[in-house]
């Protein structure tokens, strides 16, 4: 189950040289709400498909190990994440979700239910989709913009708003979160969010995009470092510490556009199914 929630954390949140590009410091403090959304769609990759490896390192309460992955996407239709030897492999599509590990054989084909069930979020295959490409979950809004947090960074900050119908897919009852957009390409600097949960306890999962690599003319994230963070909590506010539950660090060594490949995906015989019982 450990390796299974390692590779959703992949999913939700996926050397090459560092983009260097400048703008004006006076475009970056004059641009109103309403011209950064539209900066940040603007700012959305274009592409059939993308193929990459990359190296992961986990560490999880202290064990750290290292591997090699492949990710492949088929933009809005499939994401297809293989470790090294196809040891371990997950497809997602729009609908369902495939895993299986060949070290413990044992796999899962499920709906994005299952999802919600492992990690506590209600995601769909565009949100997944999104958080690999460091673009905002869901998209953002003008009147999310936190003009006052921006001014104290190097990031413009958007609050996320559970008022909409579009966060409320998220299903969580008592949720706070922020996206924080890079000013000079305009995608995602930092996904974060707390989850709470009865008693008196909270969760903190923050995406970071470290890097970035341009590519015909597009940035991709090149670094990505996952933190999920525990958190007690008394009647009023969160401790200021927390303590670190899982780390996951991606290093993308090579990114491609537009070639042809497959997904390559089958079960193997005499594999025992995932049974997920989250109470």
């Amino acid at each position: 189950m450990k390796t299974l929630k390692y590779f959703v954390l992949i999913l939700l949140f996926a050397s090459c040289k560092s983009v260097k590009t400048t703008i004006p410091t006076s475009e970056y403090k004059n641009l109103s709400s309403k011209q950064l959304v539209r900066k940040v769609t603007k700012s959305q990759s274009k592409f059939k498909t993308y193929q990459a490896k990359a190296r992961l390192k986990i560490n999880s309460d202290g064990n750290r190990k290292s591997y090699g992955v492949s990710l492949r996407i088929i933009k809005n239709e499939a994401i297809w994440l293989s470790s090294a030897a196809g040891i371990v492999r997950a497809l997602l599509t729009q609908d369902s979700i495939y895993y299986y590990n060949k070290l413990d054989k044992k796999y899962l084909i499920s709906d994005y239910k299952t999802l919600e069930d492992i990690i506590g979020l209600g995601l769909n295959y565009n949100m997944v989709e999104n958080i690999l490409l460091s673009q905002p979950i869901n998209g953002i809004r003008n009147s999310t913009f936190n003009a006052k947090m921006s001014k104290t960074g190097l990031s413009y900050i958007f609050n996320w708003d559970l008022t909409t119908d579009q966060y409320k897919k998220l299903k969580i009852d008592n949720f706070e979160g922020i996206h924080k957009i890079n000013r000079y390409n305009f995608k995602l600097d930092l996904c974060s969010f707390k989850v709470f949960s009865s008693g008196n306890t909270a969760t903190l999962y923050e995406i970071q995009y470290l890097d970035f690599t341009k590519i015909k003319n597009q940035s991709f994230t090149s670094k990505i470092s996952i933190n999920e963070t525990f958190f007690s909590q008394n009647s009023t506010n969160l401790e200021k510490e927390g303590s670190l539950i899982n780390q996951i660090n991606i290093e993308f060594k090579s990114i491609n556009l537009n070639n042809k490949f497959k997904l390559p995906f089958k079960i193997p015989n005499n594999y025992t199914k995932i049974l997920i019982n989250v109470k």
